[in-house]
C-alpha cells in the first residue's frame, strides 16, 4: 500500500534497509535413532551449572581449585575497589554519560494532542494563486491532505512512496474526497533516467514508471522530477517510453541550479529534451520553475525588468505552455552561485521582491506553488508554523504595492533576519570566485609557456 513514504524521519532519513532473512540452526536434524543427542556448545550442562554455583567451602576443600578461586577473588576485590574509588572521585565518563542521557519524554496529555491537531492556519479560499508545501505522507498518502490543511495550504507536494529505497509496494489507498486539487508529487532522488548502466537504468525506469502509474491510480495529473545528469538522449528516450506506457499523467521536469553536469540549469537544455521526444507526446510534458535553482543558475528574478526578461526567454526558448508548476524557495547563496541551498522566504539573496513578482504574475494562476523552505529547528524538531506563516505571507503579497510602506517594512524585517547568513555565504562565494580566477590565470600561463616552446 502507499503507506510508508518514510521521508520524515525527516525530508530528505536515509536509514531504510532491505529485509534480512533469519537463520536458525536445527540441532536435532540428522540425528540417527539410538545415537545420543548433540548438545549445543552454547548450552552448559546441568552438572556444570551446579559446579559453577557451588559453595565457596567446596572450593576450599579442593586443593586444585583453591588457587583459581583465590585469583578470581582478588580480581573481584580489585574491581570493587576501583568502582568504589570512581564513585568517590567521580568518573568523568559516567558523569558525561549521565549528562548526555536523553530524558524520557512524558506521554502527551489529551489537551496537548487536541492542540496539535488544531490547524496552524485556516486555508484562504477564493484565490487564484495556490500555495502549499511539500508535506509528509508517512503512513499513507491520505495523510498529506491533513498535513497540508494543518498549515493552511491550497497545494500539496509529497512523495508517493519512500524516496530512500527502491521498493515499489502496491498502492491501495486513495486521497478520498478533498478540496485540494493542486497536487504535485515529487520523484525519488534515487532515480537517474540517463544512467549508462543497463541494470541501474532498468531499476530507475521501473521506479519512475511505478510512480507515474500511482499518479494515474490516484487521479493526480502532475508528477515533478529532477532531470538526470549525464546524457540528454538517454533521458529523452526513457521519458518517451514512460509516456507511451501511461495515458494521463504529465511528467514535469524541474529547473536546476546548473551545477556540474546536471541537466536543467538552462532553458536550452529543456528545448533539446523536447526536440528528442516525439511531438505527439508534447502535450504531456511540463516544466516546474524552482526560484532558488533558476536564480543560482544565473537568471534574474529579483528586479521587475529581470523577471520579465526571465519569462520572455522561457517563452521564446521552451514555451510558456509547458509551465505547469513552481517551487517557491529563497536562495541562501548569491546570484549565479550554482548551488542548491534553500532559504526561508525573504531572508535570502532573492529577497521578498522576487516573490512579489511571482505572486502578482497572472500567468502563474491556477498552478501548484510549493514551498520547500527549511523548517528544521534543530533539537526541537520541525516547526510547521514556518510554512503556515510563509503561505500567509505569500498570499498577502497579491495586490500589495511594492513601493508602499507595508511592503518595505516587511521586506526590511525579513532581510534583517537573514543578514548574518547572507554575509557568511557571500564571503564564501567571493573566496571561491577568487580561487577560480587564480586557477584560470595559472592555466593560462602554463598554456602560454607550452605555446612558446612549440
Amino acid at each position: 500500500m502507499c503507506e510508508h513514504p518514510d521521508e520524515e524521519g525527516s525530508h530528505i532519513d536515509d536509514s531504510q534497509e532491505t529485509g534480512k532473512s533469519s537463520h536458525k540452526r536445527n540441532l536435532s536434524n540428522g540425528t540417527p535413532n539410538g545415537s545420543p543427542l548433540r548438545t549445543s556448545k552454547r548450552q552448559k550442562s546441568t552438572k556444570n551449572l551446579k559446579e559453577l554455583s557451588s559453595d565457596e567451602s567446596e572450593a576450599e576443600e579442593d586443593p586444585k581449585a583453591a588457587p583459581t578461586n583465590a585469583k578470581q577473588g582478588k580480581k573481584a576485590a580489585s574491581k570493587a575497589t576501583s568502582k568504589a574509588a570512581k564513585a568517590v572521585k567521580g568518573d568523568p565518563d559516567e558523569a558525561e554519560a549521565k549528562e548526555n542521557k536523553v530524558p524520557r519524554r512524558a506521554r502527551k496529555t489529551k489537551e496537548e494532542k487536541e492542540a496539535e491537531s488544531m490547524p496552524l492556519a485556516a486555508r484562504t479560499k477564493g484565490l487564484r494563486m495556490f500555495v502549499g508545501a511539500h508535506v509528509s505522507a508517512a503512513k499513507g498518502v491520505f495523510n498529506s491532505i491533513h498535513n497540508s490543511e494543518h498549515i493552511g495550504g491550497n497545494a500539496i507536494a509529497l512523495f508517493l512512496k519512500s524516496q530512500r529505497k527502491w521498493d515499489n509496494p502496491p498502492c491501495k489507498i486513495t486521497f478520498g474526497t478533498s478540496s485540494i486539487k493542486h497536487i504535485l508529487p515529487h520523484g525519488s532522488y534515487l532515480v537517474n533516467l540517463a544512467v549508462n548502466d543497463k541494470a541501474k537504468a532498468k531499476q530507475a525506469y521501473d521506479s519512475f514508471l511505478d510512480d507515474l502509474r500511482r499518479c494515474e491510480a490516484l487521479g493526480i495529473k502532475l508528477y515533478n522530477f529532477h532531470p538526470s545528469p549525464e546524457a540528454l538522449t538517454r533521458l529523452a528516450a526513457a521519458l518517451t517510453k514512460a509516456l507511451e506506457e501511461t495515458s494521463t499523467v504529465i511528467p514535469v521536469l524541474e529547473t536546476m541550479c546548473g551545477h556540474g553536469n546536471t541537466i536543467g540549469g538552462y532553458f536550452s537544455e529543456f528545448k533539446e529534451i523536447l526536440a528528442r521526444i516525439p511531438e505527439v507526446h508534447h502535450s504531456r510534458i511540463g516544466i516546474c520553475i524552482d526560484t532558488c535553482h533558476s536564480f543560482a543558475a544565473g537568471y534574474d528574478l529579483v528586479s521587475p525588468d529581470g523577471f520579465k526578461a526571465f519569462l520572455s526567454e522561457f517563452d521564446e526558448v521552451i514555451g510558456l505552455k509547458y509551465l505547469r508548476a513552481l517551487h517557491l524557495n529563497d536562495s541562501k547563496t548569491p546570484f549565479g552561485s550554482k548551488r542548491d541551498l534553500h532559504a526561508n522566504i525573504g531572508t535570502g539573496f532573492l529577497g521578498l521582491r522576487a516573490f512579489h513578482n511571482v505572486m502578482n504574475e497572472p500567468r502563474f494562476e491556477d498552478m501548484p506553488m510549493v514551498l520547500e523552505t527549511p523548517i528544521d529547528e534543530g533539537k526541537t524538531g520541525e516547526d510547521f508554523g514556518v510554512w503556515a506563516r510563509e503561505i500567509k505571507l505569500l498570499e498577502s503579497l497579491i495586490g500589495m504595492d511594492a513601493e508602499g510602506e507595508e511592503f518595505k517594512a516587511l521586506e526590511a524585517k525579513l532581510s534583517a533576519e537573514g543578514k548574518e547568513t547572507r554575509k557568511k555565504q557571500q564571503a564564501l562565494f567571493d573566496k571561491k570566485v577568487e580561487m577560480e580566477k587564480k586557477r584560470r590565470q595559472k592555466l593560462a600561463k602554463e598554456k602560454g609557456r607550452r605555446a612558446y616552446w612549440i
